[in-house]
């Protein structure tokens, strides 16, 4: 390659990290000589349907774990995204918040430059490779992307600049909903015992924790998390009117909280600059289904979308079952979009709280601290 070819290319590749860097909000990766500190943070998403952006719309799966059709994404987009939701949904939010674009989804074969970060969750994925495999994309094969994508900006920025830009990203992590919810497909019986329960909680736990050191490893310091919801309490849940598994799915939610909350703290103390936020969705989802006016909801334990009673027959969209799905007037009124999916209003309210809300709901760190937080001086 001759220089003068080279030269171009270089101010060309310059020029479209700078237009990147405008639309963020977030300066942008700066040279060598510029302070470390003023480099571009992103936002980096693993999980599952709760914190998927549309991941799911390109791979070969079924309809269960696909929301790329009406009504998805009626309130905000006007259109379906593949959200589990009518609008937008937790990192839609915690992105506007911190200034930065919608986080896109990894697959979407548009999204190859990955300076502002890369949703890479599921629906229908766990930690667990059993949960939903061949039918959504699980942790072990989100944290396979990551890792091309690590590579691809190693490519493009070099190894320290990487490192530098995952030091100051946040990596959101949220697993366990589909891990614990797939057994009761097989039997009631597995997790009848709080042993058992404790057991399976901490393979859950072991396989996260896993990434979480993967991602250390590779320069990432600061770090979201969302608790388990409570799986009980969804219209799908109800439908099923079965007190045991009502009393396993809430038992099995508040032990992966406890166990999982534990096994951050222990990371924190055992990985040097390890930062951390950590927030009780299941108590945020929990008080709106026990004192719905106060959060202005009228209907909390029927769907706003679906059939069967509680609108509880996970049908939005779809045409499967006796009985067509129908759609709600209003779902201002409704907590739940789907039989087991929350609303852009609920999804709005839980985001803004992870934000910006005290230590009983998230810790040590809010969402805003945590993208705040300088891990090269130290600083909130």
């Amino acid at each position: 390659m001759k220089i003068s070819k080279m030269g171009s290319f270089f101010f060309f590749f310059f020029i479209l990290l700078g237009i990147a860097a405008a639309g963020s909000g977030f300066p942008g990766i700066q040279l060598s000589d510029i302070p470390s500190s003023e480099n571009r943070s992103g936002f980096f998403i693993f999980g599952d349907s709760y914190v998927d952006a549309g991941n799911n719309n390109y791979i070969n799966t079924t309809d269960d774990f696909l929301a790329n059709f009406p009504p998805y994404g009626e309130t905000f987009f006007t259109t379906p995204t593949g959200r589990f939701s009518d609008g937008r949904i937790i990192p839609d939010f915690l992105a506007e918040y911190a200034n930065l674009p919608l986080i896109q989804p990894y697959l979407d074969p548009k999204n190859n430059l990955y300076l502002n970060g890369v949703n890479f969750a599921s629906g229908g994925g766990g930690a667990l490779a059993g949960s939903h495999q061949g039918q959504a994309i699980g942790l072990q094969t989100q944290m396979k992307f990551f890792k091309r994508v690590k590579n691809s900006l190693t490519k493009r920025l070099g190894n320290a600049r990487t490192q530098s830009f995952f030091s100051n990203s946040v990596f959101l992590f949220n697993f366990g909903g589909n891990d614990y919810l797939n057994p009761f497909d097989i039997s009631y019986d597995i997790f009848k015992t709080l042993d058992a329960q404790e057991q399976f909680a901490d393979m859950v736990i072991g396989n996260i924790t896993i990434a979480l050191k993967e991602v250390y490893k590779c320069g990432g310091r600061k770090f979201g998390f969302m608790t388990v919801p409570p799986l009980g309490y969804t219209p799908s849940s109800r439908l099923k009117k079965n007190a045991q598994f009502f009393d396993e799915t809430s038992s099995l939610a508040r032990v992966h909280n406890k166990l999982f909350l534990m096994a951050i703290q222990r990371l924190a103390t055992q990985l040097d600059g390890f930062k951390y936020a950590f927030a009780d969705t299941h108590t945020l989802l929990l008080q709106r289904i026990l004192n719905p006016t106060k959060y202005g909801f009228k209907i909390v334990d029927t769907a706003c979308c679906g059939s069967d009673e509680f609108r509880g027959f996970f049908n939005c969209g779809r045409k499967k079952g006796a009985i067509p799905y129908t759609l709600c007037e209003n779902v201002q009124d409704y907590m739940f979009f789907d039989s087991y999916h929350p609303t852009e209003k609920t999804f709005e309210q839980l985001a803004k709280e992870m934000w910006s809300g005290d230590a009983h709901i998230v810790k040590p760190y809010n969402f805003k601290q945590l993208f705040q937080y300088d891990p090269f001086l130290g600083s909130q």
